[in-house]
Order: structure tokens, then sequence, then C-alpha cells
């Protein structure tokens, strides 16, 4: 035992047949200090990496350590010891099965419950240990939650013993890793226990708290609860000074305000200033997750006022620069929601979004996500005319019309929205036309998404006011389209649809193309339509 603490002493005591009697001593020899070094040296030989595979393959030796953990009357030294070896077996992955199989995961929860219901620390920080390590795989947490662990593990998260507390964390959180079980481990009671531990000035407990917190909070069903028990904690965690901490406090913030009804909470306890503080962090991966989290409250318009005096947005204009996803996706989704009243938009136009933004949606080495909501975000600013000249001399129309060929349904959805509020102002008719914008929209309103349809036929409406304009979007083959959508049952769609027939049939040129299509019959039908506007047009 006393050799097996030094790591360069393995290999030997391995290879010459340690292993082997070691096991005969802790199942054979009648003497307790005995068992217990044999034990212990067992479990010091098995933290070595190297070695793992090949002790779990020695004969008998998991099913030895595993009776052992089970003996009731056995040594509770010894216990401890064997928990420990079946702990540091388990690190490598491929031992799992046969740990298993054995019925490891009921000994140990046995010794667990002995830990929690008898105040035997010891022995339910070693159980913890292995228990940890085996919920790393998928396939035995449901076991290890059919058999009891979670009480046991939240009543030792308790503790005052700091090893135990972070044993016991681990633990629940390669449980909690299945989201299925997140919801059962606060319903038994451990936001309490991690409210407590997050006052330590311990790092790595910090660390475990904020995972914990972070991984718990995904669950729709915990989110309130934590909000309500916890919010205050977190805040405090977003301050920590430890990059790891901040990064799991800002992404469970954005857990947590992807519910509405949290923000007032949020917002009461002067959460978003050290948020705002996290979104001009140096660490990517925090800016990140404190990008999402404010993309998040600013979907509630309610707020958005709170957020822009606060400086929310010129970190978010900052973070579409960023060579890092969630950096560029999020900011481009916080703006897109900013972008939703005319109020923001001015200071979103003045933050200099628009170039970035537009950046973006032109680059075809960005992944999707970002692009497709950096077009939203184009979109609602091109609501308002007075932005149209702005967002189209950044290039816009070429970035829409280059993601318009995307398969993506909801790219293709928000570059029409775009292009028909672009299309309701005669003044941008003719650059739109100049960039080559009408076949683009022609192909949008080929789509099979209804939304899509709307749009590029309100594109194509708009466009056909243009006198100059009506011949060329018929003799770019519009009306193909645009007749398979008068048998749409959609109002919306019709309304858009019949109206640009109606701007397009005022040109000379343009009637008996029309009337050739084969539109007559159903425009005919449509003029008995309930909805007056159809009708009219």
């Amino acid at each position: 035992a006393d050799l097996s603490t030094h790591e360069e002493m393995h290999d030997r005591i391995v290879k010459k047949g340690g292993i082997k009697t070691l096991m005969r001593l802790l199942t054979n020899s009648r003497d307790v200090e005995a068992q217990r070094f044999a034990a212990l040296a067992v479990a010091n030989t098995s933290s070595s990496e190297l070695h793992r595979s090949e002790i779990a393959k020695q004969e008998d030796a998991l099913m030895n350590l595993v009776d052992y953990v089970r003996g009731r009357d056995a040594d509770p030294v010894g216990r401890r010891y064997c928990a420990m070896a079946i702990g540091n077996l388990a690190a490598e992955p491929e031992n799992h099965e046969s740990i298993v199989k054995l019925g490891a995961i009921d000994a140990l929860i046995m010794l667990l419950k002995r830990g929690a219901s008898e105040q035997d620390l010891e022995s339910g920080r070693y159980a913890a240990f292995a228990i940890s390590n085996l919920a790393a795989n998928a396939n035995h947490r449901g076991q290890i939650v059919d058999e009891g662990a979670i009480e046991p593990l939240v009543v030792l998260a308790c503790a005052e013993d700091l090893l135990l507390q972070r044993r016991s964390l681990a633990a629940l959180r390669g449980i909690c890793i299945n989201p299925r079980y997140r919801t059962a481990v606060v319903q038994h009671g451990i936001l309490d226990p991690l409210v407590l531990m997050a006052r330590s000035d311990n790092a790595d407990l910090l660390r475990e708290v904020a995972a914990a917190l972070n991984c718990l909070s995904s669950v729709a069903d915990n989110k309130e609860e934590i909000s309500d028990r916890a919010i205050s904690t977190i805040i405090a965690l977003l301050l920590s000074g430890d990059s790891e901490v901040e990064r799991h406090a800002c992404c469970t913030v954005a857990n947590l305000v992807e519910m509405i009804e949290i923000h007032p909470r949020f917002l009461e306890e002067r959460g978003l200033p050290p948020l705002i503080a996290m979104s001009v962090s140096e660490d990517l991966n925090c800016k990140g997750e404190a990008s999402r989290a404010i993309a998040n409250l600013a979907a509630n318009a309610e707020i958005q006022d709170v957020l822009l005096g606060e400086g929310a947005l010129d970190p978010m204009v900052d973070a579409l620069e960023k060579d890092e996803l969630n950096c560029q996706r999020f900011a481009a989704l916080c703006i897109a929601n900013m972008a939703t009243t005319m109020k923001s938009q001015i200071q979103v136009v003045q933050a200099g979004a628009i170039h970035p933004l537009v950046s973006i949606v032109i680059n075809n080495n960005i992944q999707l996500e970002p692009r497709r909501y950096a077009a939203l975000a184009l979109a609602n600013l091109a609501a308002t005319s007075a932005n149209h000249p702005a967002i189209l001399d950044a290039g816009a129309l070429e970035a829409l019309f280059c993601l318009s060929n995307s398969p993506d349904t909801m790219s293709q959805y928000y570059v029409s929205c775009a292009l028909a509020n672009f299309g309701s102002n005669v003044q941008n008719h003719k650059r739109i036309v100049e960039e080559g914008g009408i076949q683009p929209i022609i192909t949008l309103s080929y789509s099979s998404d209804p939304d899509i349809h709307q749009q590029a036929a309100a594109a194509l409406r708009g466009l056909s006011v243009s006198d100059d304009i009506k011949v060329k979007v018929v003799q770019e083959g519009a009306l193909e389209p645009l007749s398979r959508l008068l048998l749409s049952s959609d109002l919306d769609i019709l309304r858009e649809v019949t109206a640009c027939f109606c701007n397009l049939s005022q040109s000379e040129e343009n009637k008996f193309e029309i009337a050739k299509c084969g539109v007559v019959p159903p425009l005919i039908t449509h003029m008995q339509s309930e909805d007056m506007f159809i009708a009219s047009q």
C-alpha cells in the first residue's frame, strides 16, 4: 500500500502479480488491516490510467471488489477503499460494462446510503466518486436513478466536507446529462445546497456549482424554481472572476430568461449590469453565452428601453464581428429582436450594426444560423423605409440574393420578408432591378412554404407598381408561379397575388400574356370572394 502511493511503482506491482496477491488477501485474510491495505493498494494502483484495463481483466478482481463493497458486515474502511478502486477503474469507459454486470451500482448505492444516513462521510465520498464515473455512461444512468442514488447524493451535497460536496455534485451532474432526470434532482432539493456551496471561496467547488445550475436550468420545468430560489446566487457567480464559473453563470441566465416571466425578477435583482459586463469579456465563449442571454431578454419589447439604456447594444455590434459562432448568431438574433420597434431601430442603425450584419449574410464561410438571424435583423430594419438607403448602400441586396439560394426555409423566409419590405418603397425599385433582384424573388415564389409565398408575392406586387418594371416582371417569368398561387386557399397570399396581377394588367404589353397563362378563370372565381380586397383586385 505504501509503495502504491508512488506512481512509478504501479507497473511493477501489476506485472509481478501484485493485484492477484492483493485480491487473495482481500478475500481470504482474517486480518482486517490486511484487507484494508490490500484494498488501498489496489485502489492506488488503479489510479494509473495505463493499468486500469489490465487490472479489470484480472481473474475475479472486479467481482471481489464489488462483493466486498456489498458486504454489510465487511470492514467499513475496507469497503471505502474497494469503492475507491471501483471508482478509479470506472474512469476507463471500457470497464463500465464489466463493473455494472457484477452488480456494482447496487453495491455502491448501498454504501452511498450508509454515508448519507449514518453520517459516514468517507463512505459517501468514495461511493459518490465511483457513481460519478459510471454516470458518465448513458447506458447506466437509468439504473443509477432507479436504485435510488439521487436522494442520498443530495443529502451528501449538503455536508461541510468540500471534497464530498464536489464528488456528490459530480455524480449528480453525470446523472443530469440525461434531461429527464434534471427535474427529479431539483425536486429532491438540490438547490438549497447549491446556494450554500456558492458562498465558498474554493474555485473548483464554484465551478461544480455553476455547471450544475447551468445543467439544471436547461429544463423548462426547473426554470421558475431556480429563479425563485437561486437567481441572486447566479448573478453573484457572474462576478466571480473565474472564466469557467462566469461562462456557466451566463449560460444559466440565458437558459432562465428564455421564460419571459423571469425577466422582471432578473432586472429587480440587478442582473443586467454584470451580464452586460460579461458581454464584453475577452473570453469568447463567455461573450457568446452573454449574447444569448441578452438576445432572449431583447425578445421582450417591454424591456428593450432598459437594455438600450444599460448599454447592451454596442457589445452586440462588437460580437457580430467576432470569429465565433455563438457571438455572431446570438448578437444577430439580439439585434433582430431589438429592431422590432422604431425607437430601437434608430439606435441600431446609429450603432453601426448594418455593415457587420450584411457581412455575415453574404459570407458563405459562416455557418447558416448567424446568416439567418442577420437576414432577420435586416428584414426588421427594412420595415422602416427611412432605413432603406443605409441598408442598400451597405450592399444588402447582393447579400440577400446570395442567401436566397440556401435550402434553409427560415433563411428564405427572412430574405423574402426583407425583399418585400424593400419592394414596398418605389424609390428602391430601380436599384432592385439593376442588381438582378427579380429572378431571386421569382425563385422564392416557387417555394413550398406558404409564408415564403406570401412575402415573395408581396415583393413582386411592390415592384409591379412601377410602370417601367411591370413588363420586366412578366418577361422574367413571374406569371407561372403567380398563377399557381392563385389556386391557394390562404387569404393573405391571395391578397398579394391578386393585387400583383391587378398592377401587372395595367400594362398594355402584359394583357395578352396574362390572359394566355390561364389566370382568367381563377380571377373570375376570386371576384366572388367574401374578402372584399381580393374581390376588388
